[in-house]
Protein backbone atom coordinates (compact mmCIF):
# COMPACT_ATOMS: atom_id res chain seq x y z
CA UNK A 1 0.00 0.00 0.00
CA UNK A 2 1.53 3.31 -1.11
CA UNK A 3 0.79 6.50 0.84
CA UNK A 4 1.66 10.14 0.16
CA UNK A 5 1.78 12.47 3.17
CA UNK A 6 2.36 16.22 2.94
CA UNK A 7 2.23 18.66 5.80
CA UNK A 8 3.93 21.13 8.05
CA UNK A 9 3.80 19.51 11.50
CA UNK A 10 4.73 21.40 14.66
CA UNK A 11 8.43 22.29 14.80
CA UNK A 12 9.07 21.24 11.20
CA UNK A 13 9.27 22.74 7.77
CA UNK A 14 7.11 21.39 4.94
CA UNK A 15 7.55 17.61 4.74
CA UNK A 16 6.64 15.21 1.95
CA UNK A 17 6.71 11.51 2.76
CA UNK A 18 6.11 8.60 0.47
CA UNK A 19 5.49 5.41 2.40
CA UNK A 20 4.95 1.86 1.30
CA UNK A 21 3.40 -0.12 4.14
CA UNK A 22 2.01 -3.58 4.60
CA UNK A 23 -1.79 -3.59 4.63
CA UNK A 24 -4.07 -3.23 6.44
CA UNK A 25 -3.20 0.30 7.51
CA UNK A 26 -2.76 0.50 11.28
CA UNK A 27 -0.21 1.71 13.86
CA UNK A 28 1.33 -1.78 13.67
CA UNK A 29 1.81 -1.65 9.87
CA UNK A 30 5.47 -1.99 8.98
CA UNK A 31 7.28 0.27 6.55
CA UNK A 32 8.44 -1.47 3.43
CA UNK A 33 9.92 1.71 1.97
CA UNK A 34 10.07 5.38 2.94
CA UNK A 35 11.17 8.55 1.18
CA UNK A 36 11.28 11.83 3.09
CA UNK A 37 11.64 15.11 1.22
CA UNK A 38 10.82 18.72 1.97
CA UNK A 39 12.18 22.07 3.06
CA UNK A 40 14.45 20.70 5.79
CA UNK A 41 18.21 20.26 5.95
CA UNK A 42 20.13 17.16 6.98
CA UNK A 43 23.92 16.94 6.96
CA UNK A 44 25.49 14.68 5.83
CA UNK A 45 22.90 13.85 3.17
CA UNK A 46 24.33 10.37 2.56
CA UNK A 47 23.72 9.44 6.19
CA UNK A 48 20.12 10.67 5.91
CA UNK A 49 19.59 8.25 3.04
CA UNK A 50 20.93 5.48 5.31
CA UNK A 51 18.32 6.47 7.92
CA UNK A 52 15.55 6.13 5.35
CA UNK A 53 16.81 2.67 4.46
CA UNK A 54 17.13 1.60 8.11
CA UNK A 55 13.56 2.74 8.84
CA UNK A 56 12.30 -0.08 6.63
CA UNK A 57 10.61 -2.67 8.83
CA UNK A 58 9.65 -0.10 11.48
CA UNK A 59 6.04 -0.06 12.68
CA UNK A 60 4.24 3.21 11.92
CA UNK A 61 3.66 3.75 15.66
CA UNK A 62 7.44 3.69 16.24
CA UNK A 63 8.50 5.86 13.28
CA UNK A 64 9.20 9.06 15.19
CA UNK A 65 11.25 7.49 17.98
CA UNK A 66 13.20 5.29 15.57
CA UNK A 67 13.93 8.27 13.29
CA UNK A 68 15.30 10.32 16.21
CA UNK A 69 17.42 7.41 17.45
CA UNK A 70 18.96 6.82 14.00
CA UNK A 71 19.68 10.52 13.45
CA UNK A 72 21.45 10.66 16.82
CA UNK A 73 23.32 7.40 16.18
CA UNK A 74 24.62 8.61 12.82
CA UNK A 75 25.48 12.12 14.03
CA UNK A 76 23.22 13.84 11.51
CA UNK A 77 22.49 17.51 12.01
CA UNK A 78 18.89 18.26 11.09
CA UNK A 79 17.01 21.53 10.82
CA UNK A 80 13.29 21.66 10.09
CA UNK A 81 12.59 17.96 10.70
CA UNK A 82 12.24 15.67 13.67
CA UNK A 83 10.72 12.41 14.74
CA UNK A 84 7.80 14.13 16.45
CA UNK A 85 6.85 15.79 13.15
CA UNK A 86 6.99 12.51 11.23
CA UNK A 87 4.90 10.83 13.92
CA UNK A 88 2.35 13.68 13.74
CA UNK A 89 1.91 13.26 9.98
CA UNK A 90 1.44 9.51 10.34
CA UNK A 91 -0.95 9.93 13.27
CA UNK A 92 -3.04 12.41 11.27
CA UNK A 93 -3.24 9.90 8.42
CA UNK A 94 -4.31 7.09 10.75
CA UNK A 95 -7.01 9.27 12.32
CA UNK A 96 -8.34 10.27 8.89
CA UNK A 97 -8.48 6.62 7.76
CA UNK A 98 -10.25 5.65 10.99
CA UNK A 99 -12.83 8.42 10.55
CA UNK A 100 -13.47 7.35 6.96
CA UNK A 101 -14.15 3.79 8.04
CA UNK A 102 -16.20 4.87 11.05
CA UNK A 103 -18.74 6.79 8.99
Amino acid sequence: MKLELIGKPGGCKLLRMTLEVEPPLSPASRLQRISIRGDFFAVPEEAFEEVEHELEGTALAELGLRFDALVLEKGIQCAGIGGAGLAELVQNLLVQKEQQHGT
